[in-house]
């Protein structure tokens, strides 16, 4: 462990020095809590010794600050007749204390016992961490290229510890990945809270430690996004996951999102791909939320089907709702496609239901026919859900053609 010792007085921070050098810590000493704050963003110590009588500002405050700091543990100093503020230290949040003169016995023993408690703390994450990632794993379905390549995303913009930026369309798990997001970062001990869609007044904590989820952060008044963009540029001990349900940079162009907010989060945007862009995902989620519903029960083929073919402007949301109605419709131990389509169908249907416009490919001067070709066929395979006999209908091509281009280019969603 790196050692930090704040001591003005030089014989007891001599023998702190030899004490924790024979315990095995790297170490580094000052007089001062001036000197101290200059070394802090560049030596980074796993461990500070203070002296409560250091000079250059208040010793317990910053002791205290100290102990909120993640992954640093505070040794007191004080002196032999003054053990009572070494015991007010502790309770301020100080792993323990040490008095002038420093006992070698003493020092070697607070640091194996420092020791243990970090290798249990650090036993017990690895053991929440690997629970998240199993609970990941059952929650977030999904086998096609797109979702696999978001959740690779995700687990690295956790590691980050940054503010992040969840951008998809309203239904796209954006509240679960959050909270993915706070289980497998550092902070994921600490508390998981989520602002009110429209709550402009509300403001993120001041204290504690954790995540804050902002959702549909379009929705939100400027002034309110104004405040947003000046917490998340101060790093606290609540980390921002924000969503928007658009693309961000045509809520921009629509006056809906701040640029500077935007541009602030931009190394930090995960895109999640609609359902319908997901190919087979949608028979996997399925099935999944009809064993949560009733496993007694499954859809046949041509209710697949069905399912396979619709739109889902809902996204997971509506797939789930859907399947959620139609296990309590069941006849039986089988669901058919008159079910599904009818549920599909409905007046609650027609009304979120928008006709998806095809995509137009953009053709810069100069570019190779090949590249052409593989932007087209990769526009048309999305759009046809990654139907592949739908995107043979559509460019007039046979379906082997179609099939010996997607493995050439490597187009598979």
């Amino acid at each position: 462990m790196r050692t930090l010792v704040i001591d003005p007085v030089a014989s007891s921070r001599d023998a702190l020095r030899r004490a924790l050098s024979a315990a095995g810590e790297q170490v580094r000493s000052v007089e001062g809590l001036s000197d101290a704050r200059r070394m802090l963003p560049d030596y980074a110590p796993d461990l500070v010794v203070v002296a409560l009588d250091a000079p250059d500002g208040d010793a317990s405050e910053f002791s205290e600050q100290q102990s909120r700091h993640e992954g640093r543990s505070v040794f007191a100093l004080v002196d032999v007749d003054s053990l009572e503020r070494g015991v007010s230290a502790i309770e301020r949040g100080a792993a323990d204390f040490l008095w002038r003169p420093v006992s070698d016995a003493r020092v070697a023993g607070l640091l194996s016992r420092l020791r243990e408690q970090r290798e249990r703390a650090a036993s017990a994450e690895s053991v929440r961490v690997s629970l998240v990632r199993s609970e990941m794993a059952a929650s977030l379905v999904g086998q096609s290229p797109r979702w696999q390549s978001a959740l690779a995303v995700i687990e690295h913009a956790a590691a980050a510890d940054s503010p992040i930026l969840l951008a998809g369309e309203a239904g796209t798990e954006q509240e679960e990945i959050a909270r993915v997001l706070h289980g497998l970062s550092s902070r994921g001990s600490g508390a998981f809270l989520k602002m009110g869609d429209l709550d402009g007044a509300a403001a993120p904590p001041s204290s504690g430690r954790g995540t804050v989820f902002l959702p549909s952060i379009e929705r939100r008044a400027l002034p309110h996004q104004q405040g947003l963009l000046s917490w998340i540029e101060r790093p606290g001990p609540f980390r921002a996951v924000l969503a928007v349900n658009e693309s961000p940079e045509e809520a921009v162009a629509a006056g809906k999102l701040l640029p500077d907010l935007v541009d602030a989060l931009r190394d930090s945007i995960v895109n999640l791909p609609p359902l319908r862009e997901r190919g087979d995902d949608v028979d996997l989620l399925a099935r999944r939320f009809l064993l949560e519903s009733d496993p007694a029960v499954a859809f046949d083929a041509e209710a697949l089907d069905a399912l396979r073919a619709h739109d889902w402007p809902g996204n997971v949301r509506e797939l789930r709702d859907v399947v959620r109605r139609a296990s309590a419709l069941a006849d039986g131990d089988v669901i058919g496609s008159t079910v599904v389509l009818s549920l599909l169908a409905g007046p609650r249907a027609r009304r979120r239901s928008r006709r998806k416009k095809p995509p137009v490919v953009k053709i810069a001067v100069g570019a190779s026919l090949a590249d052409v070709e593989r932007r087209l066929i990769q526009k048309t395979l999305e759009f046809a859900r990654g139907s592949k006999p739908k995107t043979a209908e559509l460019l007039k091509l046979s379906l082997k053609t179609i099939y010996n281009k997607i493995k050439e280019y490597g187009l598979e969603l």
